[in-house]
């Protein structure tokens, strides 16, 4: 899937942002957006065979896997302060050429 129409994202809103990599090309992900508003995370080299990841699905994703790893501290915590713990517990997350194929590497 090609998005012709997507640009980089300014900083805020990508709560994967540094931590999302491409599992084919091991680059992190930039995250972008389209001109209708939608959020993306994109791998930078063009011949990747991996397509854009709604940035929603994904975050979604990996918020639930660390839930279950972390249980109701997780859960319970604000919005505002998910990409604090997510830099503390998360050194990467990768993506297969699926959004399901989702690998953690822990700190």
């Amino acid at each position: 899937m090609d998005f012709p129409i997507v640009k980089r994202a300014t900083p805020g809103r990508y709560l994967l942002r540094g931590l999302l990599s491409c599992g084919p090309c091991d680059e992190l992900l930039i995250p972008s957006f389209s001109s209708s508003g939608r959020r993306y995370y994109g791998c930078p080299r063009r011949q990747c065979p991996r397509p854009w990841i709604p940035a929603e699905q994904a975050e979604q994703a990996v918020w639930a896997h660390v839930t279950a790893t972390y249980g109701d501290a997780a859960r319970d915590l604000p919005q505002d302060r998910r990409p604090a713990l997510l830099a503390a517990v998360l050194a990467r997350v990768s993506v297969g050429v699926r959004v399901a194929d989702l690998h953690y590497q822990w700190r």
